[in-house]
């Protein structure tokens, strides 16, 4: 509740159900303190606070990290629904099958230089390779 409100967001129970849901959390974890949560539900209940802000724009620190299988496909698939719907979705990741399911735009950052600006799909032509580890190596610059 203090995550709507904070975000002047209205707190409407079906809406709050379909978010947990949407990261694999029984809404009994609203009942229980976070500092008693393990880690990974910790994570799961603090996307489904940032999802609830109604915000058109979310700046996250590497989200996919940590999500079970399960949670992991069940939030792409929601922020997937969310970008159709106009949202705009700022990530760090190091998980680069997220990036191509979910990015129209990418750039690869390495030791403080931006080395690559664009379209997930034109990242592996750009880089001479067939999948998105490759052209990443090729990228950075490691060696064969």
């Amino acid at each position: 509740r203090f995550m709507t409100a904070m975000h002047r967001q209205p707190w409407q129970l079906n809406n709050v159900e379909a978010t947990l849901h949407t990261l694999d959390l029984d809404p009994m974890v609203l009942r229980k303190p976070v500092r008693n949560l393990s880690k990974g539900t910790a994570q799961k209940l603090g996307l489904a606070a940032t999802l609830l802000s109604g915000k058109d724009l979310y700046v996250l620190d590497e989200p996919m990290s940590g999500l079970d299988p399960k949670a992991r496909a069940l939030f792409k698939r929601d922020l997937l629904a969310r970008k159709r719907q106009g949202l705009t979705l700022f990530f760090t990741s190091h998980m680069l099958a997220d990036i191509s399911a979910l990015c129209d735009r990418m750039a690869v950052l390495h030791q403080g230089q931006i080395l690559y600006q664009g379209a997930p799909a034109a990242f592996c032509e750009h880089f001479g390779a067939t999948d998105m580890e490759g052209a990443y190596l090729n990228c950075v610059g490691a060696p064969p």
